[in-house]
């Protein structure tokens, strides 16, 4: 089952770019790097056949692979119907072997000239010169390999996780210390695979593991907090809401179950060593981090500035959010708006807050009060309108609004040219808030902006519907005379 974080949305105000930056990182490398990779390894192939030099290093392969890679070995004296295609695969991924049978002196000056040549074009590859070799480990290519791909759908999958988990911690933890929390799981990732691996001549290679350390980060900082995900189970899907914690034990059982059933080329034991790392890194962050450390939901970091009470408040309040005391965080926005009313700011992070749990009464409450306050301040707007996709998405959608609000805002927006963005509230309030004394009017401006725009369809629509619906009435009668003119 796919599990996707859904929590979060991108924050326009502080925009994603460290992870945008990795994943301009690792497709750079791919491009750059690899691109040549096949041909190389196709190079190499077809002279070594050519070559017949598979007649003469067979045994040695043998020979070598009983000494260093016992389960390999086993697999070829157990399986005399090998094809040598796939065996000349396996001997030339080996860098271990391709340096090792040079170093043999019971083999003739021509067969080493034949030997050099594919092992000078083995060595252009990045597998050979980046990926990560537990036989030959080095510092170096524990970080270059985070940034290698076995191809192009191992790199678009490992880009896509790098996304979705990626902003949202850059998000919650800002970015040194997302970049931080990566390369420690990815260093964990590598150190673990090295530790666990039957076959320390298996190169690991992708982005897997420190991605993972994210995933595994986004479980660690929200805890037992239940977290809204999207979830994926063959034909079926839909969002869900999780205990971040309880994700990140599903995470684990899964890369350990996979590791133990699957024959793949998959290093799942350098995914749990992430996903591990990252949750560590992450509760580390979340205690140990002070208040001027950290970044605010949805906005930059604060800046140096002289003591101020109600910036400081301000600050307390986005740091009992970043360590989940709601209840705190709450009291301390809502001090911050009774106090000054007309700082978004303040609306902004408390709708962060909120909708966490779109059910609650408080939601609501919010909710009324931001569309309210969008009709007198357009400063206001870009917010009102993110609160009726959020309340539209959630339970019961508009009814949770006052009909009164809903008629007032669809009336500002209409006034404002806002037609397209009005017409699904207009129809709402138009069903079930009909007989409220200001719909009508309503109504009626929306057909004549519609008129104005040339939606000459809807114009009409609207209008007949308020000539029989409302005939006798003041705003009926003058329906039914727009319609009646030559022009309508």
């Amino acid at each position: 089952m796919l599990l996707l974080p859904a929590e979060n949305a991108i924050s326009k105000t502080n925009p994603p770019y460290l992870t945008v930056l990795l994943i301009l990182a690792n497709i750079i490398a791919f491009v750059a790097f690899q691109s040549n990779d096949n041909q190389a390894f196709a190079d190499a192939g077809d002279y070594y056949v050519e070559a017949e030099l598979l007649n003469t290093e067979r045994q040695a392969f043998e020979n070598y692979a009983q000494k260093h890679r016992l389960e390999l070995y086993q697999s070829i004296h157990n399986n005399q119907l090998l094809p040598d295609e796939y065996l000349i695969q396996i001997i030339l991924a080996d860098k271990h072997f391709t340096h090792y049978i040079t170093t043999l002196s019971s083999y003739s000056l021509e067969w080493r000239q034949k030997r050099d040549k594919v092992n000078d074009t083995l060595d252009e590859t990045s597998i050979y010169s980046y990926a990560f070799y537990p036989s030959d480990p080095s510092i170096f290519t524990a970080f270059t390999h985070m940034f290698m791909h076995g191809g192009i759908d191992h790199l678009i999958g490992n880009m896509l996780f790098l996304f979705l988990f990626g902003f949202n911690l850059e998000l919650l933890l800002g970015r040194g210390k997302t970049l931080s929390l990566y390369f420690v799981s990815g260093l964990a990732a590598v150190t673990f695979f090295a530790l666990t691996t039957t076959d320390k001549y298996v190169p690991l290679v992708g982005a897997s593991g420190a991605i993972a350390g994210l995933m595994g980060g986004f479980c660690g900082w929200y805890g037992l907090r239940n977290i809204r995900y999207f979830y994926w189970f063959f034909v079926i899907f839909d969002y869900i809401k999780l205990p971040a914690a309880l994700v990140f034990v599903y995470f684990l059982a899964k890369e350990y179950i996979m590791s133990n059933i699957s024959d793949d080329n998959v290093a799942y034991m350098a995914h749990f060593g992430g996903l591990v790392a990252g949750f560590i890194c992450a509760l580390i962050f979340k205690y140990l981090l002070k208040p001027q450390q950290l970044a605010i939901v949805n906005g930059s970091e604060p800046e140096q500035e002289r003591y101020n009470p109600t910036r400081a408040k301000y600050e307390e309040a986005c740091l009992a959010f970043q360590q989940l005391d709601f209840e705190k965080a709450r009291l301390l926005f809502l001090q911050l708006i009774e106090k000054d009313p007309t700082q978004i700011d303040y609306y902004t992070q408390l709708f962060a807050l909120e909708k966490i749990s779109p059910d609650s009464h408080q939601f609501e409450t919010l909710c009324n009060l931001i569309l309210l306050r969008s009709l007198n301040d357009d400063r206001f707007s870009q917010l009102a309108e993110k609160v009726i996709d959020e309340i539209v998405a959630n339970g019961k959608g508009l009814k949770r609004l006052p009909a009164d609000t809903l008629i007032d805002y669809a009336t500002n927006l209409v006034k404002k040219g806002k037609l397209h963005q009005a017409k699904p509230i207009i129809n709402f309030v138009a069903k079930y808030y009909d007989f409220n004394e200001k719909t009508p009017k309503l109504l009626f401006k929306f057909g004549l902006g519609c008129e104005q725009t040339g939606d000459h369809h809807t114009y009409k629509k609207v209008f007949t519907y308020l000539g029989k619906k409302h005939s006798g009435t003041f705003i009926g009668d003058e329906a039914q005379k727009a319609l009646s003119k030559p022009d309508a």
